[in-house]
């Protein structure tokens, strides 16, 4: 299990997280818009690759040089500061 810890964990902290969010509203659309299910599929998450894969291959990198203490710090000041930035906006 522990071979497999970190895929399951990102799988379902991602499934959580993602319901309902933009990306899945826009993929909805995309669904209803063109027939081909795989298509849409396929070109939903590759797009999500592109987007993703850069920022794991420089979080892997940071984290070489970054505490994690440190790196958890500035991730939840990024979140509150975004989050109050969403309330205000």
């Amino acid at each position: 299990m522990r071979k497999y810890g970190a895929f399951i964990a990102t799988t379902v902290l991602f499934f959580i997280a993602e319901i309902g969010d933009k990306t899945q509203v826009a993929t909805i659309v995309l669904g209803a818009q063109y027939t081909s299910v795989v298509a849409v599929t396929l070109g939903t998450t590759l797009g999500m690759m592109v987007a993703n894969v850069p920022v794991v291959l420089l979080g892997g990198k940071l984290m070489q040089k970054l505490p994690l203490d440190l790196a958890r710090y500035i991730a939840s000041a990024v979140f509150i500061i975004l989050g109050v930035v969403a309330l205000l906006w």
